[in-house]
């Protein structure tokens, strides 16, 4: 047993340079705070982000537009009372037919 060790010793010892450096590769990719694959998966995050932003700066200027049109039209008032809420005039029926299961 004693001398497989040292053997085993012997042989880290002469490639000493390898086994540092192969250690420095594990540290910077792997276990650092700042490594690669940190960075990758912070990168991947960020695009995600931007991504979401992009869909909520569209839904906003729907929104804005939907707005500026209920301001200025009063037939786009009536509609959206008529359609979303359900509402009606005193003269008329209203049926709501549901699809879904």
């Amino acid at each position: 047993m004693g001398k497989k060790l040292s053997k085993f010793g012997s042989y880290i010892w002469k490639h000493k340079y390898f086994w540092t450096i192969a250690l420095f590769i594990v540290i910077v990719c792997f276990i650092d705070p700042n490594s690669l694959y940190h960075r990758y998966q912070l990168r991947e995050r960020n695009d995600q982000l931007r991504e979401e932003i992009a869909q909520y700066d569209e839904k906003y200027a729907q929104d804005s537009r939907t707005l500026r049109e209920l301001q200025e039209d009063q037939e786009a008032v009536e509609n959206v009372a008529r359609v979303r809420l359900f509402m009606k005039t005193d003269n008329e029926d209203v049926y709501v037919i549901d699809d879904e299961k």
